[in-house]
């Protein structure tokens, strides 16, 4: 039999595990809100500062149908509570939409701990409106660049025969992938990616 008469078939298809800890995420939204004033502009064109963000934490979420929990330390900045340090609770519940291949958070619930501001509806309504346009907003990420951009890199290492160990090579490309699903467990953000591409491991001896 002539096996140069059967050419190899190098095409793989994998579905790859990325993970994301709640520490990565948690210290990208401190260096972007921490210190950050909460505001807000009147018609007239006067502002308002009502809180200040001192520091944040993530969290699984305990309470179903949630799977998110941003814990926000604020300062109040208002005559009538100047200077008072309250605790607010975000619950979310983060999705991913396969068409889009977007994070998206589909439902959230704010709760508040200690002092009589949340009786307060203009303080509601300003922490409420800056929660949603900025910190849901940015917790609603499009993954498809930013996993092209990594897996760019991947595939530059891999255009030459990478060393995995001794006399063991590996070179390919991952020429195309999606995200069919994600999950939260163990303050983990797991992000599952379908890949198709083309890969070749190299023996390059055979003594052990």
């Amino acid at each position: 039999m002539n096996s140069n008469s059967t050419t190899s078939n190098q095409d793989i298809s994998v579905t790859l595990p990325v993970r994301i800890g709640f520490a990565v995420i948690e210290s990208f939204l401190k260096k972007k809100y921490t210190g950050t004033t909460i505001s807000k502009t009147s018609s007239r064109g006067k502002t308002s500062n009502y809180f200040k963000i001192l520091d944040l934490n993530l969290f699984e979420s305990q309470t179903e149908p949630y799977n998110l929990q941003l814990r926000l330390k604020l300062q109040t900045l208002t005559l009538l509570f100047n200077n008072k340090d309250i605790e607010v609770s975000v619950l979310t519940d983060l999705r991913l939409d396969i068409e889009t291949q977007k994070l998206y958070v589909e439902a959230y619930n704010i709760n508040s701990s200690g002092d009589h501001w949340i009786a307060s509806n203009i303080l509601k309504s300003v922490l409420n409106t800056f929660i949603y346009k900025k910190i849901l907003n940015t917790l609603s990420v499009d993954l498809m660049p930013i996993l092209q951009e990594k897996i760019d890199l991947v595939n530059i290492k891999l255009a030459s025969e990478l060393t995995a160990t001794k006399n063991l090579s590996i070179m390919g490309n991952v020429e195309k992938f999606t995200i069919s699903h994600f999950e939260i467990k163990r303050d983990v953000i797991w992000i599952f990616i379908d890949t198709q591409g083309w890969g070749v491991i190299t023996i390059e001896d055979l003594e052990v």
